[in-house]
C-alpha cells in the first residue's frame, strides 16, 4: 500500500471532530491495516497507564481520547461519561479481537452488585451538534418507595412499574402533580424496574430538542438503541456505536443472531407540561406533536420508543396529537397524601405528629428533618445526587 499522501488526503475539521480521529485514519492507512473492530462498554476505570505511552493524546474535562500501538495493533480509545469506546485496527481479525479482549480486562465493567445503579444517556445540543453522555445513577426499587405515595397514585404506578409492556412505539407516559409529590424518584424507580428491556434517554434541553435544530431530534430518534450489554448482573445499553451484543458469560453474539430483541428506549422530558396543551402554538409545542407522529409514522416503523413527560402543572386538556386513542400508555396524577395517609406515614417514621391536612412527600420529609413548618427542600433533578433520596422509606 502506497503512503497516504500519494493516494488521498485526510481533511480534518477540528471544530466538529477530534484531531485524534484524523491521526488514527492516517496511521491506519500508512500501516496497511485491513481489519477494524469496534466496541463500547461502561467502565469505572480511568487509568491509562496500562496502555503505555500514547502516540497521540487529546483530553478535556471528563473526556480523554488517544491513540496507542500494542503488538502490531493500532488502538483508538476514548473514555467519556463512564463509557469506554474502542477501535482496534490490525492486519488480521484475530489480532484485533485479542486487543479488544485485553482492553475489556484493563477497563472492566462496573460491579453492579456493589451498588444499585442503571445507565442513563443524557442528551444536550452543543456547538458540535447533538451530544450524548452516558453515566450510571443510583436508583431505588419500587418496593422500597411505594409506601410513600397516595393510594390512588400507588395503584396506577404499580401497573406501570411491574408487568407493563408497550403496545407500540410513539406512546406517551404522562406524570403530573404538585411539586414535591415524588415524580423524580418514581422515575428513578422506573429506571430500575424497566432495566431488563428499556434504555433511558434523558433530554436535558427539551426546548432545543423540539425547537429549531431538526438534526437534534432526528439524531436521537434514529439512534439504533444498540445492544443491551450485561455487566455483572445488570444490563446497560450502548447508543449506536456499533458494538456487538455482549451477554452475561462474556460471549459475543454474531450480528445475524437474534438472541435478544432490540431494546426499547424511553425519552424522558421533565417539567415540560406546556408541550401538551391544545393551544400550544409555539415551535416547541408543535414539535412534540410532530415528534410523536414521526415516532409511530412511516419513518418510525420499527422504532421502539416511548416518551415520558412530567409536569407540575394541572393537566385539564391535551393536545389532539397526544389525546388521540392509543397514544397515552399511562396518565398518572401524583396526588398529595391525605390527612390520614400523612398521619400514618409520620407514625411509621416514629414522628406521631398530627398533620394539618393533605401533604406532599417533600413536606413530610421536611417535618422528619425537623423543619416544623414542613417547608420542603428544593426539588432534585433526575441526574443529580441527593444526600437522601426523597421518597425512599426509612426504618
Amino acid at each position: 500500500m502506497e503512503p497516504l499522501g500519494s493516494r488521498f488526503r485526510v481533511v480534518q475539521n477540528v471544530e466538529t471532530a477530534e484531531v485524534v480521529e484524523g491521526v488514527f485514519a492516517a496511521a491506519l492507512h500508512d500501516r496497511g491495516l485491513t481489519r477494524l473492530r469496534h466496541d463500547a462498554w461502561p467502565t469505572v476505570e480511568r487509568d491509562l497507564e496500562t496502555l503505555g505511552e500514547p502516540l497521540f493524546l487529546e483530553s478535556r474535562e471528563g473526556h480523554v481520547s488517544g491513540l496507542w500501538e500494542r503488538k502490531g495493533t493500532l488502538i483508538r480509545l476514548t473514555l467519556s461519561g463512564n463509557w469506554c469506546h474502542v477501535r482496534a485496527a490490525a492486519s488480521t481479525q484475530e489480532l484485533a479481537d485479542e486487543a479488544i479482549a485485553q482492553l475489556r480486562t484493563a477497563f472492566p465493567l462496573p460491579d453492579a452488585s456493589s451498588s444499585q445503579e442503571v445507565p442513563v444517556t443524557f442528551w444536550t445540543y452543543t456547538a458540535h451538534g447533538p451530544m450524548p453522555s452516558v453515566r450510571t445513577i443510583a436508583v431505588p426499587e419500587w418496593a422500597e418507595i411505594s409506601a410513600n405515595y397516595a393510594a390512588s397514585t400507588r395503584e396506577q404506578l404499580d401497573a406501570v412499574m411491574t408487568g407493563f409492556r408497550p403496545a407500540h412505539g410513539g406512546q406517551l407516559v404522562l406524570w403530573h402533580g404538585d411539586a414535591g409529590t415524588g415524580k423524580t424518584f418514581a422515575l428513578r424507580a422506573l429506571a430500575w424496574e424497566w432495566r431488563d428491556w428499556c434504555q433511558l434517554h434523558y433530554i436535558v434541553d427539551p426546548d432545543t430538542f423540539f425547537g429549531q435544530h431538526a438534526d437534534y431530534l432526528m439524531n436521537v430518534l434514529m439512534q439504533s438503541g444498540g445492544p443491551m450489554v450485561s455487566f455483572q448482573g445488570g444490563w446497560a445499553g450502548s447508543i449506536g456505536f456499533g458494538a456487538p451484543a455482549y451477554f452475561g458469560d462474556g460471549d459475543v453474539a454474531d450480528e445475524g443472531e437474534d438472541e435478544r430483541e432490540a431494546p426499547w428506549r424511553l425519552l424522558v422530558l421533565e417539567d415540560t407540561g406546556e408541550l401538551l396543551t391544545p393551544d400550544a402554538k409555539s415551535v416547541i409545542g408543535q414539535g412534540l406533536s410532530r415528534f410523536l407522529n414521526v415516532v409511530d409514522g412511516l419513518i418510525g416503523q420499527g422504532l421502539r420508543i416511548l416518551v415520558l413527560v412530567t409536569t407540575n402543572e394541572e393537566i385539564r386538556a391535551l393536545h389532539p396529537a397526544v389525546a388521540r386513542p392509543g397514544r397515552a400508555a399511562a396518565n398518572i396524577k401524583f396526588a398529595q397524601l391525605g390527612r390520614d395517609e400523612s398521619a400514618a406515614w409520620l407514625a411509621q417514621h416514629e414522628l406521631p405528629e398530627a398533620p394539618p391536612g393533605a401533604m406532599t412527600l417533600a413536606s413530610l420529609y421536611a417535618l422528619l428533618d425537623g423543619r416544623a413548618d414542613g417547608d420542603p427542600t428544593p426539588s432534585v433533578g433526575f441526574g443529580e445526587s441527593a444526600a437522601r433520596p426523597a421518597g425512599r422509606r426509612t426504618e
